[in-house]
């Protein structure tokens, strides 16, 4: 088999074996199909989950290219939001019985994820599925659900009329966000994408304007959107290798960006800019700092994911000139840290509910068996998110 795998597999007769996903190194190319893992058991804490679906994210992305590498071990299987059914609980838990269709968020520095047989995850990061739910729509909405409520509700404070610009190119975040906004009385949304063309009409007026930055200037966009006045609150869900054209690792961008000598100019949003867009014309949304900056109201808010993004003095001075924010997203920090617990499962429940009464709904791209995950992981690797991709797993009965 492989080095150091040999104390996971079982090798004497009797033993339950499971299919599985196994990394080596932190690179898609390294990744396995297995099928003699051994199947794990709970301790006291702990339930295990026998996994219909584990729906892929741009979290196994970044979790095969190493960004997580300081506290993620190898070798791991990846797969971060399962549904599936208990199919063991520990001498200590209560809340679950043998039999119980449950969804789960996997920690981070989980070894083995959804992506197998089983799953093995303590019983206060699961909630019951509501029976009506399939388990491919209760797997694909966990993460992405998270990121909005988390972004919404604790750090943003959302109010009628505001107006909320969402930077991001994957599909499937971009509607969820847009079903969690629309129940928000008169909030108005600008889109600032790339989108292919993708016109949002299902939504109606609720969404304003959806801007190209690769074809037209985002801030003249969004001041004639805003009556001058910019945007509440900007939700920047672009991945770290798709933001801010070059000022990422090699701070090209930056050097092209702004001058600090010229500051002044960039307190008045009806400025027109000469460059918004830089880098190559394919790269997603490359937006540079200041223009997302710029397109922000008087005390504003600017949640990025992008867990590389640094700000020059000048581009620091610009914020504090607006009384603006800007706040880190990394949902997984609900599971990280035990605090507020209780906080973490209602929003599981509030999606549940949301899935049962047909207010949510996951873009699914496509679903795939668990033996075909590494093309799916190829793809995902270069992919900037159509929707989402569902793993069928111990499907003899229906997803």
């Amino acid at each position: 088999m492989f080095d150091g795998f040999d104390t996971y597999i079982y090798t004497s007769k009797g033993e339950r074996l499971m299919n599985s996903v196994l990394v080596q190194t932190f690179d898609v190319d390294n990744v396995r199909y297995i099928k003699d893992m051994k199947v794990p058991v709970c301790s006291a804490h702990e339930i295990r989950i026998k996994v219909r679906v584990c729906a892929l994210d741009g979290l196994d992305k970044k979790v095969l290219r190493g960004e997580f590498s300081s506290f993620v071990a190898l070798p791991l299987t990846p797969g971060y939001q399962v549904s599936g059914v208990v199919d063991q609980t520990g001498s200590s838990v209560r809340n679950f019985t043998k039999g119980d269709a449950v969804v789960a968020i996997i920690p981070l520095d989980t070894r083995y994820g959804g992506l197998g047989s089983y799953v093995i995850v303590n019983h206060i990061n699961a909630i019951k599925k509501p029976e009506s739910v399939e388990h491919v729509d209760a797997a694909a909405i966990l993460l992405d659900g998270l990121r909005i409520y988390h972004s919404l509700h604790y750090l943003a404070s959302i109010k009628p009329s505001h107006f909320v610009g969402i930077a991001c190119e994957d599909l499937a975040l971009t509607h969820v966000a847009l079903q969690v906004l629309k129940a928000i009385k008169d909030v108005k949304v600008i889109i600032i994408s790339k989108s292919g063309g993708y016109t949002y009409k299902e939504y109606g007026s609720f969404i304003v304007r959806v801007v190209d930055p690769s074809m037209e200037s985002t801030v003249d966009c969004v001041m004639q959107e805003t009556g001058g006045l910019g945007l509440d609150l900007i939700l920047d869900f672009r991945d770290n290798d798709q933001g801010f054209g070059g000022t990422v690792g090699d701070g090209k961008g930056d050097k092209a960006e702004t001058d600090p000598q010229d500051d002044r100019k960039h307190l008045d949003h009806r400025e027109k800019i000469e460059e918004e867009v830089v880098g190559r014309m394919d790269t997603p949304c490359p937006v540079k700092k200041s223009v997302i900056i710029r397109c922000l109201a008087v005390h504003g808010r600017w949640i990025t994911s992008n867990t590389h993004l640094q700000l020059h003095p000048h581009e620091s001075l610009q914020l504090a000139m607006r009384s603006a924010s800007l706040c880190f997203l990394f949902e997984q920090t609900w599971l990280l840290s035990p605090k507020q617990q209780g906080k973490y499962l209602h929003i599981l429940e509030d999606l549940m509910q949301g899935l049962k009464k047909k207010v949510l709904k996951p873009l699914v791209a496509k679903r795939i068996k668990l033996e075909e995950v590494r093309s799916a992981l190829k793809h995902l690797r270069v992919s900037s998110g159509g929707g989402k991709i569902a793993v069928l797993v111990n499907n003899g009965d229906e997803a």
